[in-house]
């Protein structure tokens, strides 16, 4: 028996107005928002390069160490929630740097063999005063103010 097909109604069509989703606008919604977090993403760190937050900033007084716990390995410790280290320099001192390289803030190394930091990112080198020696970073890290209170080895500030 053939059955006669035009006897059944066709099934509405959602109309395009408010409310309906169709695919077209669903993949658009999706596409915009991957866009949009990839610039924010993108743009972050290159606002933070062009405008660092550490100018006026107000730092802690913070013990990081005892002079017993920093060997030629240096010690790390946080500071102002940045990795940061402390390590003996060649005069017999001590001096504290952040770790966060300053070309795009990846976590520097410290090589005591070589007595220098180095970007394993973009192979950037600061010697052991911080200062750039090769590579991309633009600038030197950057220095904590130190000071030692018998053992103790205080951090306070960015030195100037």
């Amino acid at each position: 028996m053939i059955e006669d097909k035009s006897s059944h109604a066709a099934a509405p069509q959602p109309k395009e107005g408010v409310g309906v989703i169709t695919r077209r606008r669903f993949l658009s919604v999706v596409f915009a928002g991957a866009t949009a977090v990839g610039l924010g993403a993108f743009a972050a760190p290159l606002a933070r390069y062009a405008y660092p937050v550490l100018k006026g900033q107000v730092f802690a007084r913070q013990q990081v160490a005892t002079t017993a716990q920093v060997t030629a390995d240096g010690f790390k410790f946080d500071y102002m929630d940045t990795p940061s280290m402390v390590i003996p320099t060649s005069d017999g001192g001590y001096a504290a740097f952040s770790l966060v390289c300053t070309h795009l803030g990846c976590i520097v190394k410290w090589e005591p063999k070589n007595k220098d930091f180095h970007c394993p990112c973009h192979a950037g080198k600061f010697d052991e005063t911080g200062k750039n020696i090769s590579g991309p970073p633009p600038k030197p890290l950057t220095k904590y103010n130190l000071t030692i209170q018998g053992t103790a080895i205080i951090v306070e500030g960015i030195a100037t």
